[in-house]
């Protein structure tokens, strides 16, 4: 389920890792500006997966998860979606505004824009660092939340896609403060030719000429 596709190559894997740790810096630093304390993050992992695969990626197709959504335009177009487990959706708003919600599946207002704004980050960080790259000029709309299960949630999302790539580029991140230690997986959802504007912008920064 993991196996990438075979339009990927290993350079091209190598590029989004290199992306998924320079966006995770920069997520840390904008993380502790907006909460006043130190969050460390860090990509686990980066991959490519068929997008009829994400739900079972995510834990099932009937899985409770809860996820921000964004809009994505510019040079390249599509969605994303930050998936977090549900039943730790409270812990996650708690280590993000110091004081968690009692119940996980009823937010509060602060609770839910403090989860939204933690998407806003981590999408700013990962574009920013693709235009830093590869000078990829992308921005994304703003966040929304959804709690529900896996399959439903990207039966909902993938709606805005009429037309979209067969895979989602993934970079997991794990966020950690002192002894707590969360984990969120970014999906960017790529529309109908995005892949080779992205892999060709790969190879002309590098001047690398072919697949990489």
């Amino acid at each position: 389920m993991e196996k990438k596709p075979e339009i990927f190559t290993d350079f091209q894997l190598d590029a989004l890792k290199e992306i998924g740790n320079i966006g995770a810096g920069n997520a840390a630093t904008a993380l502790a500006q907006m909460v006043g304390k130190r969050i460390d993050l860090s990509v686990t992992k980066v991959m490519v997966l068929r997008t009829d695969a994400i739900a079972a990626f995510l834990g099932g197709l009937d899985q409770n998860v809860a996820a921000v959504h964004m809009p994505v335009y510019g040079e390249i177009g599509g969605v994303i979606l930050i998936f977090f487990p549900l039943e730790r959706l409270s812990e996650l708003s708690g280590m993000l505004i110091g004081k968690p919600d009692v119940n996980s599946s009823t937010l509060s207002e602060l609770g839910q824009s403090s989860i939204k704004e933690l998407g806003n980050i981590l999408a700013g960080a990962y574009l920013n660092a693709l235009f830093r790259l590869f000078h990829i000029q992308m921005i994304h709309g703003l966040p929304g939340l959804v709690l529900d299960m896996a399959q439903a949630i990207l039966d909902t999302v993938l709606v805005e896609l009429e037309q979209k790539e067969e895979v989602a580029i993934v970079i997991q991140t794990e966020l950690m403060e002192n002894e707590k230690q969360l984990t969120g997986s970014f999906f960017l959802l790529p529309e109908a030719g995005s892949l080779k504007r992205l892999f060709s912008a790969f190879q002309n920064s590098l001047g690398i000429t072919g697949n990489g």
